[in-house]
């Protein structure tokens, strides 16, 4: 495709009616595509661990107003903000476009009299909570700006456990020892203090670097185990209590932050006026990732190596190039068990002024896709001029898309698509 042609085609593509405007979704010009992707990933098995956390979509252009957030802690400061719901491995299920008091609102969500009781990033959680699967059986994981003892016991309620870092102002008083005592210099690292109520929410504060506050309904502190962290006093690496809870939110938190890093790794380039381009990018990104992170699934069960993201991506791109699953390329060098290695019977190299139509193996001698011959006009066949000979056939193959001899004295149709040991 030429450059002219990949302007003309950016320039004319919408998602949305433009001139549906004047309602609350200030995001509508995007708003079918969330949707539609969000419906296809929570349709998606998900794992016993969800997270959920923050995203930042980097823009550094002007025309979106203050739809563009910043956030000082994330590598993309400027951009648009998305709360998201994670499994473990990065796979995101549900996303949520952040546009201020109408965010909710905007996203279809209609809240019950105890969800507006909550605070609003509470009430962004419950959102995201309604949307999974199996939620008696799940834990959810988020941070100290989601969570707050309001959204524990909602979550409680409907059957669904809880741990997260919390702030003292938002963890009502329990019995626990102060923040300020338990940074005394007196305290020493490791030390625990914790309360459980009487509906089994657990309070627990540890000191770490710094004082850490939590509230969960999945684990309690037992057993303590420990945790290596680095000493000024002896210069080395020192055993510290740590509660398993602790551990345990260590280990399931990061799905949001290994989406973003996976992302990040080969961003998909989209510079344009139109505000909303850029995100249209991100979702590219994010089901380029999520389908690779299903990949992965699959490539762990079979007990194989599986591709890198990056050879994925590539796969995916000339796959996509052509409406039929042929490629103008040769195989890529993965890691892949089940690759098919090249033949004897492999298309030349192409001519110096002409392109070379060269189908990808697993499309070549997949015996389950409809190779059939079609009559069409005369041309060279492909598997003969490897061997030197110049040879015209009629006949097409349906898939492949090459000229092959179909006659009395040569079945090339049939010797291209067998597989050479």
């Amino acid at each position: 495709m030429s450059s002219k042609r990949f302007r003309l085609l950016r320039r004319t593509l919408h998602f949305n009616n433009s001139r549906a405007g004047g309602s609350v979704d200030r995001f509508f010009k995007i708003r079918p595509l969330f949707s539609f992707i969000n419906t296809s990933f929570q349709s998606v098995p998900q794992t016993s661990k969800q997270s959920i956390d923050e995203v930042m979509v980097g823009y550094k252009g002007k025309t979106a107003g203050n739809l563009r957030q910043y956030i000082r802690n994330k590598p993309d400061k400027w951009g648009f903000k998305l709360f998201s719901r994670a499994s473990e491995d990065g796979f995101v299920h549900d996303m949520v476009l952040y546009q201020g008091k109408t965010t909710l609102q905007s996203h279809g969500v209609t809240m019950t009299s105890a969800e507006e009781a909550m605070g609003v990033t509470s009430q962004i959680v419950a959102a995201l909570v309604s949307t999974m699967n199996l939620s008696s059986t799940t834990v959810v994981f988020a941070d100290n700006y989601f969570t707050s003892l309001e959204l524990v016991r909602y979550l409680q309620g409907k059957g669904c456990r809880y741990t997260g870092t919390a702030r003292d102002n938002r963890i009502g008083k329990p019995p626990l020892k102060s923040v300020k005592d338990m940074e005394k210099k007196s305290v020493p690292r490791g030390s625990i203090d914790y309360v459980t109520s009487d509906d089994g929410i657990l309070a627990v504060r540890w000191k770490d670097n710094k004082v850490v506050t939590m509230l969960s309904t999945d684990l309690g502190v037992e057993p303590v185990t420990t945790c290596q962290r680095y000493s000024n006093e002896t210069k080395k690496k020192d055993d510290v209590p740590c509660p398993e809870v602790i551990k345990s939110y260590n280990a399931n938190m990061g799905g949001i932050d290994k989406s973003d890093m996976l992302i990040h790794l080969y961003r998909t380039p989209m510079k344009s006026k139109r505000w909303y381009m850029r995100l249209f990018a991100y979702v590219i990104d994010i089901c380029l990732t999520n389908a690779w992170l299903l990949y992965r699934r699959d490539c762990q069960a079979l007990n194989e190596t599986g591709m890198s993201l990056k050879d994925f991506r590539i796969e995916v791109f000339y796959a996509a190039r052509c409406r039929n699953p042929t490629v103008h390329r040769p195989l890529l060098r993965t890691s892949v068990t089940s690759a098919v290695p090249s033949s004897s019977a492999d298309i030349p190299p192409a001519v110096r002024g002409h392109r070379s139509h060269t189908p990808a193996a697993s499309v070549r001698f997949d015996t389950t896709l409809f190779h059939v011959p079609m009559y069409v006009t005369r041309q060279t066949c492909k598997f003969c001029s490897k061997k030197g000979h110049i040879m015209r056939s009629n006949f097409l193959c349906r898939v492949c898309k090459v000229h092959l001899c179909l006659n009395g004295e040569r079945n090339c149709f049939l010797q291209y698509h067998e597989r050479v040991a």
